[in-house]
């Protein structure tokens, strides 16, 4: 394998490798009352966008891994048809005479851009020449700054009975060039997390 080849499948590598942790979603605050003890199988699941399609999608996708948790849920949009209505009065007058525990709201937080200086890196390759020796060749790629957007995602939890917060979480996603995975993976961490504080009854 020449020098030229071999730095390019280099490079590709640690493009990869880059471009899979932009991909990452994590909470960076979450905050519980201590003071529920309550077990939830029921909740309202609203995603606060203002693309009703968008919105839609988000929210059958929250139920459906919901139920993959034995957790039952139920998507906003089947109370609250139009995204512009979302108020808490709305919400209020919906979740009246629903056989709900709670209402889950997520929403965009903001947007951050953020400049990266990613350092030179290099590395040695070893070439064998038939059996009696070998050299190695150092290759090294330059260092360059990289410009990404992290969104900032909220998802807070608020009991029906008494319409206070219950679960709160902030996390950040700096994969804004793909939607559907930000949307998958806080989905994801979100039902995690409300799983490893108890709050939901995964009938477990």
């Amino acid at each position: 394998m020449d020098r030229a080849m071999f730095s390019r499948i280099y490079l590709s590598i640690l493009s990869a490798i880059v471009l899979a942790g932009c991909a990452s979603t994590r909470s960076v605050m979450e905050w519980q009352d201590d003071g529920y003890s309550g077990k939830l199988d029921n909740i309202l699941v609203i995603a606060a966008v203002e693309d009703n399609a968008r919105r839609r999608a988000i929210e059958d996708a929250y139920v459906e891994d919901f139920a993959a948790n034995s957790v039952g849920a139920t998507p906003g949009y089947t109370l609250i048809p139009s995204a512009t209505a979302l108020s808490r009065e709305t919400v209020e007058a919906a979740i009246v005479g629903q056989d709900l525990d709670a209402v889950l709201v997520t929403r965009l937080a903001g947007i951050d851009e953020v400049e990266e200086y990613q350092p030179p890196t290099s590395f040695t390759h070893y070439s064998s020449y038939h059996r009696y020796y070998s050299h190695s060749m150092r290759y090294s790629s330059p260092g360059y700054y990289r410009k990404y957007q992290v969104l900032m995602l909220e998802t807070n939890l608020y009991d029906t009975a008494t319409k206070q917060l219950i679960w709160s979480m902030q996390s950040e996603s700096i994969d804004a060039s793909a939607p559907q995975k930000v949307i998958d993976a806080q989905i994801a961490l979100t039902i995690k997390r409300l799983v490893a504080r108890g709050l939901v009854d995964t009938g477990q």
